[in-house]
């Protein structure tokens, strides 16, 4: 059974919660990038520190390749800025991105392969000896040792075309590295390896990261993206969705965002069949696809499998060919062997939706007989994807609904407790900033410590509901808001994120609950920084129109905007964009309880491009209620 790489080696990446460098490698905004007049970017913002392994995750066609083009100069923007080591950029090309210090790896191999390995990883860098012609001996010696350095033996004077497909890529590799580039940029290398070879990628990036260089990895394996990265965006359909620190991340939301489409067993037969046939066992092809493919002849006989068939089957780590499925399954001990085999035999097409091979993994196992134009068997495809994430997310909609009940019965509680504590923390971290000594300094991280564990507790109470009662009293807006951007402070601080903030001269009083009106104004202002990325901007506004009698507060921002085919469920409870695992999704919906409460609404416009934006509008009611008079 062939082993995780990225395991080994996951100490070397260091401590995932360590703070991200804020000197800032590269910057761009507003990216937009064409091909024949059809959008690939259409305006994608990105950072990137030193230091930093930075993942650009989507579905295919995202534009996660045609960003990093940038940086090689292999494509070039319609729009948009890009600022590298703190000047700006016009346009690279191949040549002035070396010049730069940046290094790709491309997804489609760049190598030349009439020529050596020599020639390739040398070709326009060729070293000259110290008299007349070239310096061969010293580019062998420095050859020999790229690869001694990849844990890889091959013959550097054979031409390429007379090697593998992987030692093909390697050699690309070497190429990259005989640059020592400040910006390593890798796309999708992890399909085209073997887990061995991977891990000797992982060791050379994890080394670049410990001297401050910085890494763009492109993947579409999401546990890769986990143990591997510091930060991840995601791109989808030319749009930036998300960027997040990978110590924050849901894994689950992670998948849900990036990956928005499943195939029916239809689409299966329809598509990809017809594909199989034609590419026949097409190594490339399979090589490719996410989930483990396993071909087996007309006689039963393993022909071909992926890595992830070799790994989910728990097949030998060398090529399983020449051996029958009902044998290897057997020296495996996989679930359900007995049956898989007894379905191939009768050359019947057959799915598990469940198979158990721990606690936490769970495989759909599919066979397909393989028929030619003529519908003579011709072998079976055996089709493993993994679905625990899938069975995670049913059970997860589940315990959502039963949190929905327990937090219907905690509404008070939970607005109550979290108000204050969220006050109480944000003062610890402005506290956290002055001259202390160390003791005092060690009592605030305990408080810091144990207050997380109060808003873990109250988090899962958090309501939804719409407050049926609120103690009303005269609340001036302009202070409630004044007041929230204050608790704000250290966050905006942090993030070097600008706030633009209008407010009415004087003051704006209606009739509600202070307390609950500013956790709508925190909640509307915690999202806008979030959405941002470092230096973005958040704008605030309050405007009160007498003559109607209402105040409209507006929340904008510009950061990655809300997709066109999700802006009906974000009021939803326990609907999230955010990929941090603390986001209870309750947020909005809160939001939109707190202002209905208060007989007001709550709207939004995001349009890509432009800043999202929420607006707040509240009657602008002086009088208390007879209930609330008599209280008073």
């Amino acid at each position: 059974m062939s082993t995780d790489p990225i395991l080994a080696y996951e100490d070397l990446r260091g401590p995932s919660t360590v703070a991200l460098p804020r000197r800032r490698l590269l910057m761009m905004r507003g990216i937009h990038v064409q091909y024949d007049g059809v959008p690939a970017l259409k305006g994608v913002d990105f950072d990137l520190y030193e230091g930093e392994i930075h993942a650009l995750v989507g579905e295919h066609r995202a534009g996660k390749s045609s960003l990093v083009k940038l940086m090689s100069g292999a494509v070039q923007k319609s729009q948009g800025e890009i600022v590298y080591k703190g000047a700006e950029v016009k346009s690279f090309t191949p040549e002035s991105a070396i010049q730069a210090g940046i290094g790709m790896v491309y997804q489609n191999l760049t190598v030349l392969p009439s020529l050596n390995a020599i020639e390739n990883i040398f070709a326009g860098r060729m070293i000259q000896g110290r008299f007349i012609g070239l310096d061969r001996r010293r580019m062998f010696l420095i050859g020999r040792e790229l690869f001694h350095r990849m844990n890889l033996e091959i013959d550097l004077e054979l031409p390429l075309f007379r090697l593998t497909q992987a030692q093909q890529l390697m050699v690309e590799f070497a190429r990259m590295l005989f640059l020592d580039p400040q910006l390593m940029i890798l796309d999708e290398l992890s399909g085209k390896l073997t887990p061995e070879e991977m891990g000797t990628i992982y060791d050379i990036i994890f080394d670049f990261r410990r001297r401050g260089k910085s890494i763009i990895y492109i993947t579409h394996n999401m546990e890769e993206t986990l143990k591997v990265a510091d930060r991840v965006t995601i791109l989808k359909d030319g749009y930036r969705r998300g960027t997040e620190r990978v110590a924050d991340l849901d894994r689950f939301r992670l998948y849900e965002l990036t990956y928005s489409f499943a195939l029916g067993k239809k689409g299966i037969q329809a598509n990809n069949m017809q594909f199989y046939l034609l590419k026949r066992y097409s190594e490339i092809f399979v090589r490719h696809l996410p989930i483990g493919i396993v071909i087996l002849d007309g006689d039963d006989v393993v022909q071909l499998a992926n890595f992830e068939g070799i790994e989910v089957m728990r097949l030998a780590p060398e090529q399983p060919a020449t051996h029958s499925l009902e044998s290897l399954l057997a020296e495996t001990h996989f679930p359900n062997a007995e049956e898989i085999c007894e379905r191939v035999r009768a050359r019947q097409e057959y799915v598990w939706e469940e198979v158990r091979v721990s606690d936490d993994k769970q495989f759909r196992v599919d066979v397909f007989p393989l028929r030619d134009d003529e519908s003579d068997f011709i072998g079976t495809a055996l089709l493993v994807h993994d679905v625990s994430v899938d069975r995670y997310m049913k059970d997860y909609i589940i315990r959502a609904e039963k949190m929905a009940t327990v937090a219907e019965v905690a509404a008070g509680v939970a607005h109550e407790i979290n108000n204050p504590l969220f006050i109480i923390h944000n003062y610890v971290e402005l506290l956290k900033d002055k001259e202390l000594e160390a003791d005092a300094k060690e009592k605030l991280r305990k408080i810091e410590k144990e207050l997380g564990r109060i808003v873990e507790i109250t988090g899962s109470l958090l309501s939804f509901s719409k407050v049926k009662e609120l103690p009303e009293s005269r609340t001036d807006l302009v202070e409630v808001i004044e007041e929230a951007v204050l608790l704000l402070q250290h966050n905006l601080s942090k993030k070097n994120v600008r706030l633009e903030k209008e407010l009415c001269a004087g003051r704006v009083e209606i009739v509600g609950d202070e307390n609950r009106l500013k956790q709508l104004f925190l909640n509307l202002l915690i999202n806008s920084i979030d959405a941002v990325l470092d230096g973005g901007t958040v704008r605030i506004r309050l405007f009160a129109n007498t003559e109607d009698r209402f105040a409209e507060v507006t929340v904008a921002d510009n950061g990655y905007g809300i997709p066109a085919d999700i802006q009906g469920k974000i009021f939803n409870p326990f609907f999230s964009t955010k990929m941090n695992k603390k986001n209870a999704g309750l947020g909005l919906s809160i939001c939109q309880h707190i202002a209905e409460a208060h007989d007001g609404i709550i709207t939004f416009t995001s349009t890509p491009g432009e800043f999202t934006e929420f607006k707040v509008k509240l009657p602008i009611r002086q009088e208390l209620t007879a209930r609330a008079r008599s209280k008073s």
